[in-house]
């Protein structure tokens, strides 16, 4: 990612995905892939001092190889880590109401479990 003189648009997340991506492709034959991360981040203070876990589900987009990597690699609780940058998409739904979704766009994705615990649940999906 080139970065922009005098501004960053950067985002790094360390999650697991919560649920398995989805695949589609363009007119022109480049893959996308989509999915949510979930992260947690620090909520409230409880009445004893101790603090409460909040969960952030973020939409991520892959685009071209990475999305068919991620595609044929990685399952809803898989966990990964994913650096990108924030995009905006603006439209119009059927009725004329303005429309807005933010979401990752990834440039790079690192696979966080380890081979054993990705066979494990393979096996576990087909019953073994």
């Amino acid at each position: 990612m080139k970065p922009m003189k005098g501004t960053v648009n950067y985002v790094e997340l360390i999650g697991w995905l919560g649920n398995d991506p989805e695949q589609r492709f363009t007119p022109s034959g480049v893959a996308i892939a989509e999915f949510s991360v979930a992260t947690k981040r620090l909520g409230s203070r409880n009445e004893d001092g101790s603090w409460t876990y909040d969960t952030d589900w973020l939409d991520v987009v892959a685009w071209d190889q990475l999305a068919e990597t991620v595609c044929a690699n990685l399952r809803k609780g898989s966990r990964v880590r994913v650096t990108g940058s924030l995009r905006t998409d603006t439209w119009e739904d059927r009725d004329g109401n303005k429309r807005k979704r933010v979401h990752v766009r990834a440039e790079d994705i690192i696979f966080l479990d380890t081979r054993s615990s990705l066979d494990d649940a393979s096996m576990s999906e087909a019953g073994i």
